[in-house]
């Protein structure tokens, strides 16, 4: 006589067997799934008989977060007025941005707090901190940015200034400034687009062998301009030369944006004469109308590009956050690829 187990396995087994013939004949019920979840689940469909389960992380509901600050930027000097947002805050918390305590603090409720931004260095981005009685204490990492003290908030460049600052590709002109009327040279270009592109995550540029006769090799800006040639997006100003110290016009900058956006071999459709002052057919009249058809640009006003014009400081900081979709953050967007081949 079999053991109890054994005749149970047999019989599971017969049972299984006698499904199996059901299903050749079309009559079998679908097998039962079996999945043990961690998190929230959500299901995955897949052809196989048994869903994949895919855990999605599920914060604590009851530890103390910081998820925003609105507005996220003001002047240096102090002053603003801010809402806090998160989870559990406790009357009697404090807040505190980059390390200085913030003043008229009101816990209105565990998801929201009232404040007032202390001063802070121009040009500073700060961590916003919020510590509750028991001393449990959460960040928001670079949660507000004091202005740089020559961009305020009516500044018509201001919200890309601070996204360019948020990601790390400029730290200003010095001083707590920015210098939003400044020409930007052929030499700042390079390092502005790269670190645009590529994000302040990537490893920094190769070093330099010595491309050009006029950039010093080893030099401040010589592995980021003969990385910009590298990649073909530049073959320098002519003459085996870079010209690093002289402005970047506006006609050539559409060629070097383009190429860093799409690829050294884009190949920019024909131009139809949109702007007065760029003649077309003419050297740079495809890329410049490339990149207004793009929406990077409308020109300098009165249906001009000005194409000789020097860009400045403070259209540079909107034409590279359009061009690589910059988030408010400072996060490069989804829309392009930004590994470093």
């Amino acid at each position: 006589m079999l053991k109890s187990g054994t005749a149970f396995l047999l019989a599971a087994l017969g049972m299984a067997a006698a499904g199996a013939l059901r299903a050749r004949a079309g009559g079998a019920a679908p097998l039962p799934s079996v999945a043990t979840a961690t998190g929230t689940p959500t299901w995955t469909p897949t052809h196989h008989v048994f869903p994949t389960l895919t855990p999605t992380p599920t914060p604590d509901p009851t530890l103390l977060r910081v998820t925003a600050v609105a507005p996220a930027s003001g002047p240096a000097a102090g002053g603003t007025a801010v809402t806090i947002s998160g989870a559990n805050f406790v009357f009697g918390a404090s807040v505190a941005l980059g390390g200085a305590a913030a003043g008229d603090v009101v816990v209105v409720d565990a998801g929201q707090i009232t404040a007032t931004v202390p001063p802070l260095p121009a040009g500073f981005l700060a961590d916003v901190q919020v510590t509750n009685p028991s001393l449990e204490t959460a960040f928001l990492h670079n949660g507000w940015f004091a202005d740089f003290l020559d961009v305020a908030s009516s500044n018509l460049f201001h919200d890309d200034v601070v996204r360019i600052a948020r990601g790390a590709i400029t730290a200003g002109c010095g001083g707590g400034m920015y210098c939003p009327t400044e020409a930007v040279t052929r030499a700042q270009m390079a390092v502005l687009v790269l670190k645009t592109k590529y994000g302040w995550g990537n490893p920094p540029p190769p070093p330099c062998t010595g491309v050009f006769a006029d950039v010093a090799c080893p030099g401040a800006y010589a592995d980021w301009i003969e990385f910009l040639y590298q990649q073909g997006i530049t073959a320098g100003c002519g003459g085996g030369n870079y010209c690093p110290d002289a402005p970047i016009a506006r006609g050539p900058f559409a060629t070097i944006l383009l190429k860093a956006r799409h690829g050294w071999d884009v190949v920019p459709p024909p131009c139809q004469g949109v702007f007065s002052d760029v003649p077309c057919p003419g050297p740079f009249a495809d890329w410049i109308e490339m990149l207004a058809s793009e929406g990077i640009t409308s020109g300098c006003g009165g249906g001009n590009y000005c194409p000789n014009e020097p860009v400045l400081r403070g259209p540079i900081a909107t034409l590279l956050a359009k061009s690589f979709y910059i988030t408010p953050a400072g996060m490069p967007g989804p829309a392009l690829s930004r590994a470093r081949d």
